[in-house]
């Protein structure tokens, strides 16, 4: 018989039946136990011999700490899926498997496909292309076996000095993010897989990466309702499973600086579930961050965390220290057993209306038929060729006629040394205009070869300049350096027509306001970059619409 007091997710519309085994559950397990569940450890969805230690790691978390899920990062998918089957068999629970799949199982998964960012869906203007994208990450998602994914980014990016946000988000408009998301979470949800929104309270308004350092969200409740909050509103009431809070400092609301929003009563307590109502899963960010492990020890932001409000503890950067702390601190009354088996129920809740109870295992021959489809393919082509945006073509360049020009020189700027990606346009380019020149400089070029590119742009009748700086985690920044903005500025002071791409931060024409023609693809994936050319060639309409603002900003440089 359950008990009147016991309290369930509204969103999981459990049965009497998921009720009971839920109790059952939580009665069979040892406090211990019930602590371990809460905490969801960090796996490589690599080759692992059995023999590694490694593998030995995951199978001491999963048989022996019997911990309640794990998040996949980077791998393949077929060797993710092995290894998912075989952790699913040693644990005597279900396993609830997460990963970041913002823009699809590509993102983290070298084989998998990737569709474009976030930005770029918002730039199509189409909800039903973000249902449609939600729903298809989600089935190949559940066709590997992971049954929760860390998106849509709910944050509103008005800052655009954001150095981790930018077109990861869908748009600096309150609205455009909220009906995005909205529909990603409806779209993902008739999938059967758990959404959620992140990074509450909303880390738009920064211009701190949170993995290094703890930004500060200016403003008091009632500006976070208008504003930042907006969007998770919105996600709530599309019907989110779950919200990830963010490691970000509101000292309009938190007066301990100490005490990030994840680690924050009045944050997540206060705010999120009695304010804002909302009773689905709370996950942390990644508790490995250097945003939370310079003020506290691994126990103690556990602990905190928990005690904040958070139901799950996501990649503590010592999962056995993590279950002890909170193991500890039940035993000696800092955490009441009623608030863990309350998490519990969520979880549980959550597992129970995946249906994985009925069925753990993933089935390696159907894989190929739902991943990587041509169905999906043919998504993500149509978001990446209805995204392109054409900010401006004041010399009416676009699309290029190639009797025009004599002579072309595609020149691609990039973070570091070439990758496949930064590549990957050059090689397109150069098949469509086999005439036209080509250079990549990246920060490591030598001032002799940037000479060297800046003496043959003088003899080109048509500049075509893509960028490819874009969102790193770690990295800190999301601009310009002062070397690449003067060597595209030296460009522009020869007066020859140019057209500037960029396929990361879309802010860059802040920068350089008199360029010609500037088109922005939100994004450096492949579909991209291949619909990107298409445009440029008038193959495609361009048909995007920018969701930010674009203004002078003196700071969108390193």
């Amino acid at each position: 018989m359950i008990k009147k007091n016991f309290s369930y997710p509204s969103i999981f519309d459990l049965t009497q039946e998921d009720k009971n085994w839920i109790e059952n559950t939580i009665d069979n397990l040892s406090l211990r136990e019930k602590c371990a569940q809460l905490v969801i450890p960090w796996v490589l969805g690599n080759f692992l011999s059995e023999d590694s230690a490694e593998y030995r790691r995951l199978e001491r978390l999963v048989k022996d700490l019997k911990v309640g899920g794990l998040i996949f990062f980077s791998g393949d998918i077929m060797n993710q899926a092995v290894l998912t089957n075989k952790m699913q068999a040693l644990a005597d629970l279900p396993l609830l498997i997460a990963s970041d799949f913002e823009r699809g199982l590509g993102m983290r998964l070298k084989d998998g496909l990737e569709f474009p960012y976030a930005m770029a869906l918002a730039a199509t203007g189409n909800l039903t292309l973000a249902f449609k994208l939600g729903k298809a990450i989600a089935e190949e998602a559940r066709a590997i076996g992971v049954h929760q994914n860390y998106a849509p980014v709910a944050d509103i990016n008005n800052n655009p000095e954001n150095p981790i946000i930018n077109i990861r988000a869908f748009s600096e408009d309150k609205k455009i993010a909220s009906d995005f998301c909205s529909a990603f979470i409806k779209g993902t949800t008739s999938a059967r897989v758990l959404t959620t929104a992140k990074h509450f309270p909303g880390h738009g308004n920064t211009h701190i990466d949170s993995h290094l350092e703890i930004p500060t969200i200016k403003g008091n409740i009632k500006s976070l309702l208008q504003n930042e909050l907006v969007s998770f509103t919105a996600s709530i009431k599309a019907g989110v499973h779950s919200i990830m809070v963010g490691h970000l400092g509101i000292p309009g609301i938190e007066k301990n600086s100490k005490l990030t929003a994840t680690l924050s009563q009045k944050v997540i307590t206060d705010i999120l579930k009695n304010k804002m109502k909302f009773d689905g899963l709370i996950v942390t960010d990644a508790m490995n961050m250097d945003s939370v492990c310079k003020n506290f020890s691994a126990a103690e932001a556990v602990v905190t965390a928990f005690n904040a409000g958070n139901d799950l503890i996501l990649f503590p950067p010592d999962e056995e220290i993590a279950v002890e702390a909170l193991h500890t601190a039940a035993k000696h009354g800092e955490i009441s057993e009623v608030r863990i088996d309350h998490s519990l129920r969520k979880l549980l809740g959550a597992k129970r209306w995946l249906k994985i109870h009925e069925n753990r295992f993933i089935n390696l021959n159907d894989i190929p038929k739902t991943v990587s489809t041509k169905k999906h393919f043919a998504l993500a082509e149509t978001i990446a060729e209805k995204s392109i945006t054409l900010v401006k073509n004041d010399k009416r360049i676009i699309p290029i006629d190639k009797s025009k020009y004599e002579t072309i020189f595609c020149i691609t700027i990039t973070e570091g040394l070439g990758n496949e990606y930064d590549e990957f346009f050059q090689s397109l380019f150069q098949a469509k205009f086999p005439r036209s020149m080509r250079a990549l400089v990246h920060e490591q070029t030598n001032d002799d070869y940037y000479d060297k590119v800046l003496e043959a742009a003088k003899e080109a009748d048509l500049l075509v300049l893509s960028s490819f700086i874009k969102v790193k985690a770690y990295q800190g920044t999301v601009s310009l350096s002062k070397k690449h903005e003067t060597f595209i500025q030296k460009l522009l002071s020869m007066k020859i027509p140019t057209v500037l791409i960029s396929f990361g931060n879309p802010y860059l024409l802040s920068l350089f306001p008199k360029v010609n023609t500037y088109l922005c693809g939100f994004g450096d994936t492949k579909v991209t970059q291949k619909a990107m050319l298409k445009a440029l060639t008038g193959e495609i309409e361009i048909r995007g619409k920018l969701p930010i603002s674009i203004l002078r900003r003196r700071n969108l440089r390193g």
